[in-house]
């Protein structure tokens, strides 16, 4: 075969043709020429090994490279195992502390009892929840002033199953009124209960309100004390009445009467213008039930009270003292 194309232009095409970047004309010429001259034909060879070498080189070092990356991505992963190992094992410590160590401010709790002995406040209760024991106390500051005995509970444990707990505080420590769970222990060392306080909160003036009577009522403990009964209301004329009409039979009218005395004289005190309290009810005696009816007037009020009965609504201390008189005439 006839050599048309000259070793120079062969070799300027040796690296475009060892890189497969040629045309196939030209291949073929270049291969042509390549079984007839050893020169070209040895440079080829050198091009070629040289050209496997750096593909080889190049090779490994990707390899390398991608062996690089493969424990760059296995640290990576190891470390975002790691980390969100880390944040479960912190979160499960934490939901430890708080659930088992800490506590948590709870609600659930009675005070069984309440004595101020000199300038110590003694307390003591029983959370009622299922689930809570008694951990620890704190006093927080209020708003309006006071300070509050917050109760934490936490959940039972082999170190700690105690539903119970038994305080003794220092009101000189505390320096303010102190609220507990609805109670206040004042600086002097009064004790207003839970029911005084509320019972001074719903204080109205219109005995026409019934929803606020029934809520008077309610708090006093009437219906649970005395039975259920139906209302029946006089705001027609002076002296504006309220009627409790008991649907229950009593046992002893006597003492029937005296605990409906105290609590007449308390929903006259809360009851702005109620001017007497009527109650009805079934007595069982020997010859069968007889209906009785008694009526306590303000003033039949202020007069069993030992003071005039709008001054028990001056503030809870005061609702308290009534209370406390109840409770005295009662025994």
């Amino acid at each position: 075969m006839k050599q048309n194309i000259p070793c120079e232009m062969i070799q300027d095409l040796l690296p475009l043709y060892v890189d497969g970047l040629t045309s196939n004309e030209s291949s073929r010429q270049i291969e042509a020429h390549l079984e007839t001259c050893g020169d070209c034909r040895s440079r080829f060879q050198r091009m070629k090994e040289d050209l496997e070498r750096e593909t080889q080189v190049k090779q490994k070092e990707n390899e390398r490279e991608i062996d690089y990356l493969k424990k760059i991505r296995k640290s990576s992963i190891r470390k975002v195992f790691l980390g969100i190992f880390s944040a479960f094992a912190v979160i499960l410590l934490a939901l430890f502390l708080k659930l088992f160590v800490i506590g948590y401010p709870v609600d659930s709790y009675l005070v069984t009892y309440a004595n101020v002995n000199g300038n110590m406040l003694s307390v003591g209760g029983i959370l009622y929840d299922s689930s809570p024991v008694y951990r620890r106390y704190k006093l927080i500051g209020e708003e309006a002033g006071n300070t509050k005995l917050v109760i934490y509970g936490c959940l039972p444990s082999v170190w700690n199953r105690n539903g119970a707990f038994n305080l003794d505080i220092d009101l000189t420590e505390v320096g303010t009124d102190l609220t507990i769970n609805g109670m206040t222990v004042k600086q002097d060392g009064t004790i207003v209960s839970r029911q005084a306080n509320e019972l001074f909160a719903a204080k109205h003036p219109y005995v026409g309100d019934m929803s606020a009577n029934g809520r008077a009522a309610q708090l006093l403990g009437i219906g649970n004390t005395l039975g259920s009964f139906k209302n029946e209301l006089q705001t027609s004329a002076e002296p504006y009445g309220w009627t409790l009409k008991f649907e229950n039979s009593a046992a002893n009218s006597a003492v029937f009467d005296e605990q409906m005395k105290g609590y007449a004289c308390v929903l006259m005190a809360l009851t702005g213008n109620l001017g007497e309290v009527t109650w009805t009810y079934t007595v069982e005696l020997e010859d069968g039930p007889a209906v009785r009816q008694r009526t306590m007037t303000r003033e039949e009020c202020s007069e069993w009270a030992g003071e005039p009965v709008e001054t028990f609504a001056e503030s809870p201390e005061a609702v308290q003292r009534l209370l406390d008189l109840i409770g005295e005439k009662m025994k």
